[in-house]
């Protein structure tokens, strides 16, 4: 049995959902069933860690075995009837919101921040750790066999690299640990062992459990909300108590305040009230009333500002695929995007029919580069000018990643023609899959006599 960690975090939330929405309850739920049966059917040696803090995000488990390294895990409690299709990217489309979601790209985003996070260890036994990296989605609101009557129709080669990343309930078993080490593109020949004890232990302590499981603790938010009503009584009470001075007001003149020598400092309840003073001598009963309405709008406004947002990408398919920071990562690659692409109009990129064997991207609105598009190698290097900004779309030969430098380099092309392809480090790219198509962005240049396309971008 495997070590979960965290696990006390997710049910302590569970248990606390007062302040929870049904798809947020039903979303931890699945997370703590997935946890219980990671743990129940992995070996020993194994840690499950629910929501590690890596990084910008937090992926819903990490597992970390001695034998096959890393695994990034994203739960996904779904309803089989409510998928309307199924791409062989990944993406499913949610028939009750009629919208796409990956859930697979949203689990690679997890990839390079926790790659970084490793480097960031400085622990030299561990190797080249970006190799020993994997992910999957976890479905466990139904069996495998549920989903292949929606992809009948792939070819076997779509179909087997589909199934590789995605698990599903039935799944769950004793055969589960042998599964999650098949989940990388990086084929592993033999059961070594890749973690040393000491290595795995190490990394084991570092890692913390995200205390962003939602983005506030209920207790804090009912606490809140108990000062906020206590504030607004008050409000009240005092609005009611100039309402009975202005009363009197109308019956006794007013005398002038005595100046004193001495004066004490005066608390924030002195201050409000010699305010208040100051105002019945020179308004009438009927202007003290848009002022204390004005104090309470601003107090209302004041107290929900810091009211949490509940994070709820894990739960229901209909909201959106990442929390607030997510949401502002996606935001922040198309802003990067705008910048490298100074001439860009808009573009609409059609989903493909349930049994497509063509990739879909999640979003429905892309945008194209004004410069020239490609479709596959011979083409660009015919017509284009080094120099050039492009774009091609071609699938992915060869694929390596240089530790030591931070660049990846690849080999772009099909079985006939191929050109080189450099992606230098600190360049924002997605998880990049050996054998699969993308369309890449860059510019179209020479190295050494040899052309070459050096990638800013990549959809």
């Amino acid at each position: 049995m495997a070590q979960f960690l965290g696990r006390d975090q997710l049910e302590s939330t569970l248990h606390s959902s007062m302040v929870l929405s049904h798809s947020d309850i039903k979303g931890l739920e699945g997370e703590l069933k997935v946890g219980d049966l990671l743990a129940k059917y992995l070996p020993d040696d194994t840690y499950v860690i629910a929501h590690p803090s890596i990084g910008k995000y937090d992926p819903d488990f990490l597992i970390i075995s001695p034998r096959y390294g890393f695994r990034l895990l994203e739960v996904k409690n779904w309803s089989i009837n409510n998928i309307s299709n199924v791409y062989s990217n990944g993406a499913m489309k949610i028939a009750s919101i009629e919208q796409t979601r990956n859930p697979l790209n949203q689990v690679k985003k997890h990839i390079d921040e926790f790659n970084g996070y490793l480097k960031s260890l400085k622990i030299s036994t561990l190797g080249d750790s970006y190799k020993l990296v994997g992910f999957s989605v976890i479905h466990i609101g139904f069996n495998r066999s549920d989903i292949q009557q929606k992809i009948s129709n792939w070819n076997s080669m779509n179909r087997e690299s589909f199934f590789k990343h995605h698990l599903f309930a039935d799944q769950l078993n004793n055969n589960l640990d042998y599964l999650l080490e098949k989940a990388t593109k990086y084929t592993i020949y033999d059961r070594r062992i890749m973690l040393s004890p000491a290595t795995l232990q190490q990394i084991v302590e570092s890692v913390t459990i995200s205390d962003e499981i939602t983005n506030d603790n209920p207790k804090e938010v009912s606490n809140k909300l108990n000062k906020f009503d206590e504030e607004l009584a008050e409000l009240k009470n005092q609005f009611a108590s100039i309402k009975s001075d202005n009363v009197e007001q109308v019956k006794e003149p007013i005398s002038p305040s005595p100046v004193t020598t001495n004066q004490e400092k005066p608390t924030a309840e002195q201050t409000l009230g010699s305010r208040q003073r100051r105002g019945k001598q020179k308004k009438n009963k009927a202007s003290f009333v848009p002022a204390i309405v004005l104090v309470a709008i601003l107090g209302i406004g004041a107290a929900w500002l810091f009211l949490p947002s509940v994070k709820s990408d894990t739960t229901k398919p209909n909201e959106e695929v990442q929390t607030t920071k997510k949401g502002k990562e996606v935001s922040d690659d198309k802003d990067t995007q705008n910048a490298q692409e100074t001439q860009k109009t808009p573009n609409t990129v059609n989903e493909q029919p349930v049994n497509s064997d063509t990739n879909e991207q999640d979003s429905t609105t892309e945008s194209a580069v004004s410069n020239s598009a490609y479709t596959n190698v011979t083409d660009l290097t015919t017509n284009a000018r080094l120099g050039d900004y492009v774009e091609l779309e071609v699938t992915v030969q060869q694929f390596t990643y240089d530790q030591g430098s931070g660049t990846k380099f690849l080999i772009l092309g099909d079985s006939q023609t191929q050109m080189d392809g450099v992606i230098f480090k600190g360049t924002d790219v997605p998880f990049i899959s050996q054998g699969e198509t993308y369309k890449f962005k860059g510019e179209f240049n020479e190295y050494k006599g040899k052309e070459e396309l050096i990638i800013n971008s990549v959809e």
